[in-house]
């Protein structure tokens, strides 16, 4: 006999369809598993047969060919075990075809018959009505995580025979080779939508707290306080100098705490990236809250952007929507951070390969601390110990065009006794969110209908139209251009910050003030890259 169930995989980030065929006959007994398999999807013959025979289905010797189609694309992964152990039992004949019609199948099955967890299941499931599929029986592990997704019915399982159990009182027939000891009780219900919107709800409230760090914790540094509100208002890339134990890494962490909340759009989009990966929290439906990613600076290559022979996606896609932040910056491999060059720029990184090219989203706010120079103390002479040789090999770690792309730069500087002893706390992150919280809804207004989210998404084109100036900012531009020698792109990025520091304002145009506050985020690097490269 002749069986089919549907099920998919993974290809990226990106869900693809894959129906599970088996063809039982008479002849030689054999057990052919095809379909451009990699070794783990192969070994499913093995799994599979056992996990049925311990669940108690006997299975009587046959010629048995099971085909994952389409052939096309290489399928990895062991997803498709519970597909490959239903198709097969269809073939058999324990189920009626109509049984497993409108049905997907995800799971990885132990040898006892027990569901493990598999990834990727919210993409797949919210694909599922495209496949034909208004039922999908995932893990249990993965029930609240395929629950999100309201156009279908999603349903967990906790074994095989919770699975044959279903799909037997589905097509009204017994599934009379099984042994009666061998039953389970029926398959667990979808969780009442009431219930789901709790979970879900709760979720969202709790991304408000947690962060552990808050700015009230942080004596003095105005100005980085100040720049880190900007930044986070239009999801600017920020990079803070200065010396060691000014409060630059505990300002990162305090960052996350004034992030604005996320859309319900851009929850999915960063659930369906940690599905992926892996790096979904245990019981998570849904990540209300914006990543923070902060990678040790011995990260290779291919675990900040992504790859491996199977691509997989890296750091910069799993702060997708969020925050990278990179401490001691010039530590980092220079070829690594080299990497970062593209995705800053387009908000994606691709990556090819022998079996395709694959397409992660890289939509982050890049956060960045580093020492000027090796002892930490540069441009102070009185404390530096360096060289100029040595200043100069550590600040050419960072190359001027990644530089360039950061679109704000901010000194720390040294904390004095009176600020640090002080009794009097700073802003907590509640009041600053609140005006981050302001300038977004700005935003929202702004560009609603386009497809920009923040002032720092804006392109050329965007820039002209959004951050226009008139007579008196044009002029001021203009000899900000010549003297600092900026590149059309640190222009741009200007303009873009400036239209934040004015959104702060509630300002509907760029006023020049706006401006002088931009470009003094362009100066601070200006003055530790050139005069360090300057001759002794």
């Amino acid at each position: 006999m002749y069986s089919t169930v549907v099920s998919a995989s993974i290809s990226g980030i990106e869900s693809r369809r894959v129906i599970v065929e088996a063809d039982v006959s008479e002849g030689l007994p054999t057990f052919a598993l095809v379909g451009f398999l990699a070794s783990e999807t192969r070994e499913a013959a093995e799994r599979v047969r056992t996990a049925l025979r311990n669940s108690g289905v006997r299975l009587s010797p046959q010629h048995v060919t099971v085909n994952l189609a389409p052939a096309a694309f290489h399928k990895e992964g062991a997803h498709f075990d519970l597909a490959i152990a239903v198709a097969l039992m269809g073939g058999y004949g324990f189920f009626p075809q109509r049984a497993l019609d409108s049905v997907m199948l995800l799971g990885e099955l132990s040898l006892d018959g027990s569901i493990g967890s598999v990834r990727g299941v919210l993409e797949i499931v919210s694909h599922a009505k495209e496949y034909g599929c208004g039922t999908v029986i995932v893990p249990d592990d993965n029930l609240a995580e395929g629950s999100v997704i309201r156009d279908v019915t999603v349903l967990g399982a906790g074994n095989l025979n919770q699975v044959i159990h279903f799909l037997a009182e589905r097509s009204n027939e017994r599934c009379y080779p099984m042994k009666e000891s061998s039953y389970e009780p029926p398959l667990i219900e979808p969780m009442p939508l009431r219930s789901m919107k709790a979970v879900i709800s709760k979720t969202m409230k709790g991304q408000d707290s947690g962060f552990g760090a808050d700015f009230s914790q942080i004596r003095g540094q105005l100005l980085m306080r100040r720049a880190a509100e900007i930044a986070v208002s239009g999801f600017h890339n920020l990079l803070m100098i200065g010396p060691p134990g000014a409060g630059k890494s505990m300002t990162a962490k305090c960052i996350r705490s004034i992030l604005p909340k996320t859309s319900m759009e851009e929850a999915l989009e960063i659930t369906k990236i940690h599905s992926v990966a892996g790096t979904l929290p245990d019981g998570t439906g849904l990540m209300t809250a914006r990543p923070f990613r902060a990678p040790h600076h011995t990260v290779t290559p291919a675990a900040l952007c992504g790859g491996g022979k199977a691509p997989e996606p890296g750091e910069i896609s799993l702060a997708h929507r969020g925050i990278l932040y990179l401490d001691e910056l010039p530590e980092f491999n220079r070829t690594t951070l080299e990497m970062l060059r593209g995705p800053l720029e387009d908000g994606c990184i691709r990556i090819a390969r022998i079996t395709g090219t694959y397409t992660f989203p890289s939509e982050f706010m890049l956060v960045a601390s580093m020492n000027p120079c090796r002892c930490g103390y540069f441009p102070d002479r009185s404390r530096c110990t360096c060289t100029n040789a040595q200043i100069r090999a550590y600040l050419s770690r960072i190359s001027m065009p990644l530089l360039d792309r950061i679109d704000m730069c901010v000194e720390a500087r040294r904390v004095n006794y009176e600020e640090l002893t002080s009794v009097s706390c700073g802003e907590s992150s509640a009041e600053i969110r609140k005006r981050v919280t302001a300038a977004r809804a700005v935003q929202d207004e702004r560009y609603r209908g386009t497809k920009y989210r923040f002032n720092a998404d804006l392109d050329s084109e965007a820039v002209r139209k959004y951050c226009a100036l008139d007579d008196e900012c044009r002029k001021m531009m203009s000899m900000v251009y010549e003297n600092m020698h900026l590149t059309a792109r640190s222009y741009t990025r200007i303009l873009k910050t400036a239209r934040t520091i004015a959104d702060l304002d509630n300002a509907p145009a760029i006023r020049p003030e706006h401006l002088t506050e931009a470009v003094s985020y362009r100066a601070v690097d200006r003055k530790y890259w050139e005069s360090a490269m300057r001759p002794a």
